[in-house]
Parts: C-alpha cells; sequence; structure tokens
C-alpha cells in the first residue's frame, strides 16, 4: 500500500511539462494584459475577455502551483519547490498594475445592466461586484506594483521562517530525538507521565525558536496594519470579513454565543481533572488525555475502513468519495523529518481529485483528522462542476463540510459502540475537538486581536507568551490548571503567519457550528437532506455566507442559531460528566 501521495496526475516533476506550462502561463498573463490595456470600445466583450483569460490562468496556475505547494509541504527544505513557488509570484505579478486598472474600470459601470447582455458575465457577476467593492481600497498601480513585489521579500518570507522552524525542530525526550509533528501527537498518548513530559520537553525546545520566530509574527502583523491603514480599512477584522463575504454581525452573533457557553466547557475540563486526580484544573498536558477504555492505536487500514463506512452510512456517494482518495493514492500519511505539521487537503478542480495531507500515528483523535480532511475533498469534488472562478471558497465556508463529516464519523462510532466506558471515550474525543474550535478558537481570537492592537511596534516574545496565557485564562475560565498552560501556542499554529488570511480562527467556530446545525437538519429528514445539501456545497463559492445558509433556511446574522448549535454540544457536555461522575 503507498503511503505517500501520489502527484503524477499534476506533473511528473519539475520536467519539460512543467516548464512548458510555466512559459504558456507566462504567455497567457502577458496577453491577458495586453487586453486590459486596450481602449474599451465595447463593454460586454472588454470583461468577457477578461474573464475568459482569468479561466484559462486559474486552471493552468493552480496546476503549477499546486505541484510545487504540495512538494514542499513534504519537504520544506525542497529549495526546487520553493524556487518555483517564487518564481510563479513573480509571474503573476506582471499582472498587478493591470489588474488594478481593470477593477477601477469596473466602477464605473452598470454590471447589473451589462448582465443581461450576456451569459459569462450573469454566471460571474458576484466575483465581479466584490471586485467592484474591493476597487475601493486598491492603491495606484504603481504602488500596487510595488507592494506586490516587496511582499514576497517581507511577509512572506517571514512566514517561511515560522515554517522553517517548526518542521525542522528535533524535540529531545529522554535523550532521543523526535519531530515536532510527533511530539505534538504524543498529546494523545495514554501514559500521563509521557504527555506531561512530553509537554515539558515542546516548550523547552520553542526556546531555541521563539526570538526569531516572534519577530516573524510581529512583522508580519505590522505590515497587515501598515497595508490596511493604506487602504482604508478600519481594521484587520473589517478586511477578514470582506474576505469572507461574511457580516459584522453574524460573527459578533456567533462570537458572544460562545462566549457565554464558557462555564460550560469549563465545567466538562473540571470533570475531567477531577477524573485525572488534579484539584485545580486540568493541565495543558492532559486536556488530549484518552479516557474510558477505548484506547487503542488505530492501524491506517483500520482507520480508514472506519472512514469508508462511516461515510457510506451517510451517503454512497460521499463513501465512493473515501474509496476514490484511498485507491488512488491522494493522501500522504506518516510523520517525517522535513514534513509540515497538521493536516490540509488541496483541493484540485482543474483535474477533479484532491491531496490530503496527514501526519498520522494512529490516536482515535486521527481517524477524526482523516474523516475531516476527506470533507474538504468532498466539498472539493462538489465544486469541481462550478465555473472555474467558481473553485474557490471563503475560510468560514471552508470548514462546512469537514465538520460535518467528522459528525457523520463521530455519530457513526457511537451507534458501533455499547460499552459504557467505550461511549465515554468517544463522547469525550469528541468534546476535545469541540473545546478546541469554541474554546480554544476563542483564546487565539482574543490573542490575535491583542496583538494587532500592539502592532505598531516590535512585540517581543516575552509579552506574546503573556498575551496567550491571558487570552487562555480569558477563554478557558477555570476549566484549565492556570499553572500548567500553553505560552507558545502563537507559536505553533501556521494560520498566525499569513498577511492575506489573518483571523483564521473563528472561520473554525463558524464551520463547527453551522456544520452541527446543518446535521441537525439531515438527521430530521435525511432524504430530502442529501441534495440540499451537495447545492449548498456548491454554492459556498459563489454567494455569501448569510446568502449559503438561508438556502437552509437558516438566519445565521441569529444569535439564537448559534446557541441552538452549542446546545447540541451541551447536551453532550452534560453526558459526558454525568459517565465523567459514575467513575469517582
Amino acid at each position: 500500500m503507498e503511503l505517500n501521495w501520489n502527484l503524477d496526475d499534476l506533473y511528473l516533476g519539475f520536467d519539460e511539462t512543467y516548464q512548458n506550462d510555466l512559459k504558456r502561463l507566462d504567455n497567457l498573463i502577458k496577453d491577458s494584459i495586453k487586453h486590459l490595456e486596450t481602449k474599451v470600445k465595447d463593454d460586454v466583450l472588454y470583461i468577457e475577455g477578461e474573464l475568459k483569460y482569468s479561466e484559462e490562468i486559474t486552471k493552468l496556475g493552480r496546476t503549477l502551483g499546486s505541484f510545487a505547494s504540495l512538494k514542499a509541504s513534504t519537504d520544506v527544505t525542497n529549495n526546487e519547490a520553493l524556487g518555483y513557488l517564487s518564481k510563479l509570484s513573480e509571474i503573476y505579478r506582471q499582472k498587478t498594475a493591470a489588474a488594478v486598472k481593470f477593477e477601477r474600470y469596473l466602477t464605473e459601470v452598470n454590471l447589473d445592466q451589462l448582465a443581461q447582455k450576456s451569459e459569462l458575465i450573469k454566471l460571474y457577476l458576484y466575483n465581479l461586484k466584490k471586485d467592484q467593492e474591493h476597487a475601493k481600497h486598491l492603491l495606484s498601480e504603481s504602488e500596487e506594483v510595488l507592494y506586490a513585489k516587496l511582499s514576497e521579500l517581507s511577509s512572506r518570507s517571514w512566514t517561511q521562517v515560522q515554517t522553517l522552524a517548526t518542521a525542522n525542530l528535533m524535540i529531545d525526550i529522554d535523550g532521543k530525538e523526535h519531530t515536532f509533528s510527533d511530539v505534538r501527537n504524543y498529546a494523545y498518548d495514554k501514559d500521563q507521565a509521557f504527555r506531561k513530559k512530553a509537554y515539558e520537553a515542546e516548550l523547552k525546545a520553542y526556546e531555541k525558536v521563539d526570538d526569531f520566530v516572534a519577530l516573524a509574527l510581529t512583522n508580519i502583523k505590522r505590515e497587515v496594519n501598515t497595508m490596511n491603514q493604506i487602504r482604508g480599512y478600519h481594521s484587520a477584522i473589517e478586511k477578514t470579513l470582506d474576505q469572507s463575504n461574511m457580516r459584522k454581525e453574524t460573527l459578533d452573533a456567533m462570537i458572544e454565543a460562545m462566549m457565554d457557553y464558557r462555564p460550560h466547557f469549563a465545567n466538562y475540563l473540571k470533570a475531567k481533572a477531577t477524573y485525572f486526580g488534579h484539584e485545580k484544573g486540568l493541565p495543558w498536558y492532559d486536556m488530549f488525555a484518552p479516557v474510558g477504555s477505548l484506547n487503542k492505536t488505530y492501524t491506517y487500514d483500520e482507520a480508514k475502513d472506519l472512514v469508508f463506512n462511516a461515510f457510506n452510512s451517510f451517503s454512497p456517494k460521499l463513501g465512493g468519495f473515501g474509496k476514490k482518495s484511498f485507491d488512488l493514492n491522494w493522501i500522504d500519511v506518516y510523520p517525517k523529518k522535513g514534513k509540515r505539521g497538521g493536516a490540509f487537503c488541496s483541493n484540485q478542480p482543474q483535474i477533479g481529485q484532491s491531496r490530503i495531507l496527514l501526519n498520522f500515528t494512529g490516536a482515535l483523535d486521527n481517524v477524526s483528522t482523516l474523516a475531516h480532511e476527506l470533507g474538504h475533498g468532498y466539498h472539493g469534488d462538489i465544486i469541481k462542476a462550478n465555473a472555474p472562478l467558481h473553485w474557490s471558497y471563503p475560510m468560514p465556508l471552508a470548514e462546512t463540510a469537514s465538520i460535518f463529516c467528522e459528525a457523520i464519523m463521530n455519530d457513526y462510532l457511537l451507534k458501533e459502540v455499547k460499552d459504557p466506558n467505550e461511549k465515554l471515550s468517544l463522547l469525550e474525543m469528541g468534546l476535545q475537538g469541540d473545546t478546541q474550535v469554541i474554546i480554544d478558537i476563542l483564546s487565539r481570537f482574543m490573542f490575535e486581536s491583542k496583538v494587532f492592537e500592539s502592532a505598531n511596534r516590535p512585540i517581543s516574545k516575552h509579552e506574546m507568551k503573556k498575551w496567550m496565557v491571558d487570552a487562555q485564562k480569558e477563554a478557558y475560565l477555570d476549566g484549565l490548571d492556570h499553572d500548567n498552560l500553553h505560552p507558545y501556542m502563537w507559536l505553533v499554529k501556521g494560520h498566525y503567519y499569513s498577511a492575506g488570511l489573518n483571523y483564521y480562527n473563528f472561520p473554525y467556530a463558524f464551520g463547527l457550528l453551522f456544520g452541527k446545525g446543518l446535521y441537525a437538519q439531515y438527521l430530521k429528514n435525511k432524504e430530502s437532506f442529501l441534495q440540499k445539501y451537495d447545492d449548498l456545497l456548491a454554492l459556498t463559492t459563489k454567494a455569501d455566507a448569510e446568502e449559503v445558509a438561508k438556502s437552509m433556511g437558516i438566519d445565521i446574522t441569529s444569535k439564537a442559531f448559534w446557541i441552538d448549535s452549542l446546545e447540541m454540544i451541551k447536551k453532550d457536555i452534560d453526558e459526558v460528566i454525568r459517565l465523567f461522575n459514575e467513575k469517582k
């Protein structure tokens, strides 16, 4: 069985085919620029011409860029792959000035009227109106070109600093070196003494890199603040909401509901602390500790079978997608030196495929992660039928299908077990994930807000560690042992290190709660839900979040919706606490 992903359907290597496609992309962009720089004689033909070029650039550029980035993700020291990513950025930058000119031009036309004359403009009316709005925040053409060039040397380079620092970080435990990903996964080990030792070694190891990673984070956020001020955004969150196709009232309603439910999560954590013999809250190193009797380690084959059977119980279409992903070697399974940490799915709708990166060690949580990432892949399988400029979904809606597949997986496992101890294991594992996505996300949101507030100056690692701990105390309340928190969570999470994607934390909470709301609908009427669900996933690339939710009869601007979803989690909390109390 092949356990490394196969990228042959993208390219066999950085060979002649890759080089020819790179030249073809360069020529497409040059032709697009020529078209945009011609005098506009017919608005419809001018816009249609640009849309057609953009479709071709999207298809080819995604293939070229994905191959290079996927190669780099399994070997962050692959300078050839990194070099081609830089080359691609250089090719795309050629169009910066012309793209600015085009977006400014859009502010001068009536797109609704033009859409009546052109099916292509009507198809991409949502995109064009977003570009129209974005034009308000553009700099001059020469300034946009300059920033595009300089960002390659500034924020993008600082991003690479964090990636290299963590991917190549070897951590010593009892004289033996372990990879960063392995040590992070030891949090799920069944041996409490080993979990604590791994946690302490992890924190100690970050002292080797925290100075320059703190500098990287500071400089990225300072750049974001500077550029947002110049562009006329009031804050980073304003721009993020714009990128997310989501209204602030939706975010405010969700965050307010999450804050209200913190005491319930704290009660769960205190019950788990008691279960492990702690008297003042749960220490960080026991937060992911397995409970109950279902603490076996899964082989990858066992994980695949579980996921396939769970998906098939939802629909043969979802089960078939999972089987295809396994059979065609779309998944890179195990951790290794130089491979980036965590997990992700890279959708490739231009070839009707996806690629999934895991760092699988056999913990039950890894099975859930596999289901989660395959959910992203299924989302990609649905949107491959969309037009090329409708292949990308915004951050909050990106987590819809993945969280939904986690819910399917968890529900399937719960139906399979009869023993109360095994039920406790499964329910508590689900709560571990829910707590991360609701409460830890709150702490990350608070921390990032604090960094943005202060990023008009250099920020020391000491301040970052303090702010991270402060945020954890505020989010987790008394659920955790305040003497055993994780001051380096800002160094661990790669989501902080992108100048283009800020606040990549609340979308996970959105995805969890929106996904749970959808799953509740599915349980009420399974047959009618299935087709509507695929339609919803297809809509995520071409409508605002509020409109997508409305298609299923949901009002996400209402706090009541988020409370209903949180109540579903509270039922699990109450049941887990009951099962914990039976163990006393």
